[in-house]
C-alpha cells in the first residue's frame, strides 16, 4: 500500500501491520506509526457520514493535548490527494486489556503497578477534560501499557468527541447505561462523567478479574441487564466467576467509589485517596488492601484447603496449587505445566527452566519435555533440564502465537513460510507477520490475515503442505483467538470486537479440512473438543455446543461446574472424559458422573 507523506511516497506492507480493526489498519514506518482507513463503498451512506465526520475531526484536531494522547502528527493522503489517514507516535506495548487477565497478569504486573497505571490515566483524562474533549469510546482496547512502563497513552483519538462532533461508538462492556438506546451518531452524546464511568470499569476489572456486571444472576441473566439495574457483583446474591480475586481484598474508599458509580448512578472522578492504596502480598498468594487476607480468612491457609470438592454430579480434584502463577499448559501423554513461582521458571516435575521469572514479552511454550522460551522480539530458545539447547528465531504477528509446539511437531514462521523447526522443512506459504499457528500431536491450524480477508489452514503433523480451509472470516479487530484439537478434529475460536460489541465466532474442522459446523456468535471461553463434541468454559460454568445442520449452538450448562471453571481457564481433555481446567494459580480436575 503506497501513501503520501510530508517526507514523500510511503510504502507500507503487511510485513508492517501493527494491528488492523474494522475502520483501519496501523503500519509501522520510519520509527513511526500510520493509520490507513478501508476504503468505504460509494454506496454506504451511512459509511460516507462517517468518514465526512472523521475527517473533519483530523482538520479540526484540537492542538497541546495531553503528550499521553496519540493524536495526528500529519495527515497521509492517496494518489489523488485526498486523505487516507494519518500519522502518530509509535509506542510498543500491549493494550490494556491484559491487566484484567489473570493468568496474563498475576505474579507479573503487580496492583501497585496498576493503581499507577491508572493515577495517570486519570491525569489524562483530566487533561482532556479541561480542554473540552471527551474520550466516549473509552475502552481497555484503546488504551496501551508502554513496555518501557511510562505511563499509559491513549489510542484512536481520531474518533473522540470534540468541537460539537460526535464520537459514534461505544464498547457495549464499558457504555455508560444512560446511553443505552442513544443514536450516538446523531449529535455529541457522551460527556465527561461517561468516561468515568468507563474508567471505573477498566481499573474494576484491572484490579479484580472480572467485570462490575459479570458473574452470574437468577433472574438479571446478561451483564448488560444486571449494569441496566444497577445490581453489581458486589452484591451477596451475585456469583461472581471463578476467575475474579474477592472484592473484598479492596480498601472500603475504593468501594464506596466503585458502588457510588455502579449503583447510585455517580459519574464523579476518583477521589484522590484511590491512588494512595498500597496493596501486600499474603503468603496463600493473593494480594489484599486489608489489615488481613480476606480469603485466608474465609477459607483458611492455603494448606488446608480440600484438594477434593463435590457439587452435585460434578467432583473437582486439585492437581496443583502454587502460590506463583500457571505459565503455561498442555495435554502431552499427560499434565505437562510451566510455572513461575519464587522467582524462578519451574516445569511440572520441579525441573528449573530459568533462574528468574519471565520478562515483559516473554512467553513459555510446551514441546514435551522441552520449554521454548519467546521473546518479544521472536528470538527462540529450547531450553531442557535447565540448559539451553537450541535457538531459532520467528516472525512476530501482533498479539498472536509466535511459536507452535508439541511432542510431534513445532512450527514457526520464517519470512514468508511456516518452518518445521524439527526438520527444517518449508510447510507451505504463509504471510509474514499476519500468521497465528497451533498445534496439537496430529493435527495443527492457523490463519493469516490482511486487508479484511482471511485465510485459514490446516497442518498435519511431519507432512507438508497447507490445506486451505472454507468459510472462515470476520470483520472488525482480533481480540484473541485459540484452537483445541482431538484426534480427528479441529476448532478455532475467534474473539472480535465487532460492531461496538465483542463477537466469538467458532468453525469445527475434520481431519480432512471438511467443515463439520460454525457459530457465528457463541458463548466467551476457552473451548476443548472430546470426540468431536465441543465443550465451553465459561463464568456460569461447562457449556456443550450442539451441532445441528452445520450450527454449533449452544446446548447444555452443567450449573454443577460454575465454582471450579470460568471463561479465563484453559480446558485440557483427558483420555478418560474427564477435563483439566488450568487457572492462574491452580490445575483442577472435573469428572461427570
Amino acid at each position: 500500500m503506497d501513501v503520501y507523506l510530508s517526507t514523500g511516497l510511503a510504502r507500507l506492507t503487511d510485513a508492517d501491520v501493527l494491528g488492523e480493526g474494522g475502520e483501519a489498519r496501523v503500519f509501522r514506518f520510519q520509527g513511526r506509526a500510520v493509520k490507513v482507513f478501508h476504503p468505504v463503498a460509494v454506496r454506504d451512506a451511512a459509511g460516507q457520514a462517517a468518514r465526512a465526520t472523521k475527517l473533519a475531526k483530523l482538520a479540526r484536531f484540537p492542538a497541546r493535548l495531553p503528550p499521553a494522547v496519540l493524536g495526528p502528527l500529519e495527515l497521509a493522503r492517496g494518489a489523488r490527494g485526498d486523505v487516507v489517514g494519518f500519522v502518530m507516535r509509535l509506542v510498543e506495548g500491549e493494550d490494556a486489556s491484559r491487566l484484567s487477565q489473570r493468568r496474563a497478569r498475576e505474579g507479573r504486573v503487580p496492583n501497585d503497578r496498576v493503581t499507577a497505571l491508572f493515577s495517570a490515566l486519570a491525569r489524562t483524562l483530566g487533561g482532556l477534560h479541561a480542554q473540552g474533549v471527551v474520550v466516549g469510546d473509552l475502552n481497555d482496547g484503546n488504551v496501551l501499557v508502554p513496555a518501557d512502563g511510562g505511563a499509559p497513552c491513549l489510542i484512536d483519538a481520531d474518533s473522540m468527541q470534540f468541537d460539537g462532533l460526535p464520537c459514534a461508538v461505544g464498547h457495549e462492556r464499558f457504555l455508560d447505561p444512560r446511553l443505552y438506546g442513544v443514536d450516538l451518531t446523531a449529535a455529541p452524546r457522551f460527556d465527561a462523567g461517561s468516561d468515568w464511568y468507563a474508567f471505573a470499569v477498566m481499573l474494576f476489572s484491572s484490579w479484580l478479574y472480572v467485570h462490575p456486571f459479570g458473574g452470574t444472576h437468577p433472574r438479571l441473566g446478561t451483564l448488560l441487564r444486571r449494569a441496566e439495574a444497577g445490581h453489581s457483583v458486589l452484591r451477596d446474591d451475585v456469583v461472581a466467576p471463578r476467575v475474579a480475586a474477592s472484592w473484598r481484598t479492596l480498601p472500603d474508599d475504593a468501594l464506596h467509589w466503585f458502588r457510588g458509580v455502579f449503583e447510585d448512578g455517580q459519574r464523579a472522578p476518583p477521589p484522590l485517596t484511590l491512588w494512595r492504596t498500597a496493596f501486600s502480598v499474603c503468603a496463600c498468594g493473593v494480594e489484599h488492601a486489608r489489615p488481613a487476607c480476606p480469603t485466608c480468612q474465609a477459607l483458611g491457609p492455603l494448606s488446608t484447603r480440600p484438594a477434593l470438592r463435590v457439587k452435585g454430579r460434578c467432583t473437582a480434584r486439585v492437581l496443583r496449587q502454587t502460590t506463583g502463577r500457571v505459565v503455561a499448559a498442555a495435554m502431552q501423554g499427560g499434565v505437562r505445566l510451566v510455572i513461575e513461582q519464587d522467582g524462578a521458571l519451574r516445569r511440572e516435575d520441579g525441573g528449573v527452566v530459568l533462574e528468574r521469572p519471565l520478562g515483559p514479552g516473554e512467553r513459555a511454550v510446551i514441546a514435551g519435555a522441552s520449554t521454548w522460551l519467546v521473546d518479544r522480539r521472536g528470538g527462540l530458545t529450547r531450553v531442557e533440564h535447565g540448559r539451553a539447547v537450541e535457538r531459532a528465531q520467528t516472525s512476530v504477528a501482533p498479539g498472536g502465537p509466535l511459536l507452535a509446539a508439541s511432542t510431534t511437531a513445532t512450527y514457526r514462521a520464517e519470512h514468508e513460510w511456516l518452518v518445521d523447526q524439527v526438520t527444517g522443512a518449508r510447510v507451505g506459504q504463509v504471510l509474514e507477520g499476519q500468521t497465528w499457528v497451533w498445534t496439537g500431536e496430529r493435527l495443527g491450524l492457523g490463519f493469516y490475515r490482511a486487508g479484511g480477508v482471511t485465510v485459514a489452514f490446516l497442518l498435519r503433523a511431519g507432512r507438508p503442505g497447507l490445506k486451505q480451509l472454507p468459510d472462515v472470516g470476520w470483520t472488525g479487530r482480533v481480540v484473541s483467538a485459540h484452537a483445541a484439537f482431538d484426534a480427528g478434529h479441529a476448532l478455532l475460536t475467534v474473539t472480535t470486537e465487532t460492531g461496538a460489541r465483542d463477537v466469538v465466532r467458532r468453525w469445527l474442522f475434520s481431519d480432512s479440512g471438511a467443515l463439520l459446523g460454525a457459530s457465528p456468535d457463541g458463548p466467551r471461553g476457552h473451548a476443548a473438543l472430546l470426540g468431536g463434541r465441543v465443550v465451553v468454559g465459561t463464568d456460569a460454568g461447562l457449556v456443550s455446543l450442539s451441532n445441528s445442520a452445520g450450527v454449533l449452538a449452544e446446548g447444555t450448562c452443567f450449573t454443577d461446574t460454575q465454582p471450579f471453571v470460568s471463561a479465563q481457564d484453559e480446558l485440557l481433555p483427558q483420555p478418560d472424559g474427564s477435563l483439566v481446567v488450568v487457572g492462574a494459580r491452580d490445575v483442577v480436575q472435573l469428572s461427570l458422573s
